[in-house]
């Protein structure tokens, strides 16, 4: 998989927006007197947003986390705002590229799962062009006294008027989506818009109900790209103080698990799936009696069996690409049938999904 671009590489009107809080932020001697902390060599700052790669225009989604967690062991800010920003944006492609940062030498779920949310959204993509298209930051950019506890009114408040307001303004036509209450609070209490709320990728639930709140954002995500949607907050209801409009949230509505048009639409994608590697180079397919088994390059690494419905992927295939630990977080469950006959199987209504991103990530070649 290509690397994301080198560092410093975001849009400059994110960059003019960020770098004074490097000055550092005029409002850790008012607002955020006592309540957030400057200690750069600490890993202390404003910090955890990056993408946007390319131009302002490249970008059509916006995610939102509320704050920071805690820094990671290799944070150490040191320099003037320039240096002190790209080593911002660095270690957040780092964190990206590697699925994690290390917080008192353990790896944490965070990016991993963040990288599971843009594989919702774009399966076929590899990591730069998904961050191309999309731009991450927080409501607020300073880590709270407890890593993951409340921040003050006046601090959201400060932090929404001199940077997230301003972040999304750039962004007029992206689609916003706020992952976890707190982003959804902080957004709805400045009057600022949001069009979907997504579970927070640390949030203590199953990691099916995580992934299924990101696919569900994305599912919305494309219809509102290919029916021109008109946003569900619109900018005019900031300017005039009106309340956001309530933005449709995985967290308040279950899924559709087992319901015929949920059913009828995955059949017809995974008809669509089989009709991409018809025409893929590096993909072939052949269709058994009971299984359709997929190659890479002349070589099998799995398929989708017909009648069980549920889709592999050969043990073989995934020692070699060292990805067992990632399959379990994209619901991929192990089989051992005998010696000889073992494989991890993923089956239910994002079955299709999981594997399609599941075979990317470990090929390296997307299946358009």
């Amino acid at each position: 998989m290509a690397r994301p671009s080198k560092i410093m590489t975001i849009a400059k009107p994110l960059i003019d927006i960020l770098l004074p809080a490097y000055a550092p932020c005029q409002h850790f001697g008012d607002a955020c007197a006592n309540a957030c902390s400057w200690r750069p060599r600490d890993g202390l700052v404003p910090c955890a947003f990056g993408g946007a790669f390319g131009t302002i225009e490249d970008v059509t989604l916006v995610i939102v986390t509320a704050e920071p967690g805690d820094p990671p062991d290799d944070a150490n800010y040191r320099g003037g705002p320039e240096e002190m920003l790209r080593n911002s944006v660095r270690l957040f492609e780092e964190a990206m590229e590697r699925g994690g940062l290390e917080r008192a030498g353990r790896p944490t779920p965070f990016h991993r799962n963040m990288r599971l949310i843009l594989d919702c959204f774009w399966p076929e993509l590899n990591l730069t062009e998904q961050l191309t298209r999309t731009w991450t930051t927080n409501a607020v950019l300073c880590p709270a006294q407890v890593s993951g506890g409340a921040h003050l009114k006046r601090v959201e408040g400060a932090c929404a008027s001199t940077y997230l307001g301003p972040q999304l303004e750039i962004f007029k036509h992206a689609f916003v989506l706020a992952l976890g209450n707190k982003a959804r609070d902080r957004l709805a209490a400045a009057g600022l818009r949001y069009d979907f709320v997504g579970r927070h990728p640390s949030a203590r639930v199953s990691q099916d109900d995580k992934l299924a709140s990101w696919e569900a954002a994305a599912e919305r995500y494309h219809q509102t790209r290919s029916k021109g949607a008109n946003r569900i907050n619109q900018q005019a209801h900031s300017s005039k103080g009106t309340k956001p409009t309530q933005a449709v949230s995985a967290l308040d509505h279950p899924s559709n698990n087992g319901s015929h048009e949920r059913s009828c639409s995955e059949a017809t994608k995974t008809l669509e799936f089989f009709r991409s590697i018809d025409d893929h180079t590096d993909y072939s397919y052949k269709k058994g009696r009971i299984q359709s088994m997929i190659w890479f390059r002349g070589r099998k690494v799995g398929g989708y069996n017909r009648k069980e419905d549920h889709w592999y992927l050969s043990k073989k295939f995934v020692d070699e690409c060292s990805f067992a630990e990632q399959l379990k977080a994209l619901g991929f469950h192990f089989v051992v049938h005998n010696q000889k006959h073992a494989y991890w199987k993923i089956r239910g209504n994002r079955a299709r999904a999981g594997f399609q991103r599941a075979l990317t990530r470990m090929t390296g070649v997307s299946l358009t």
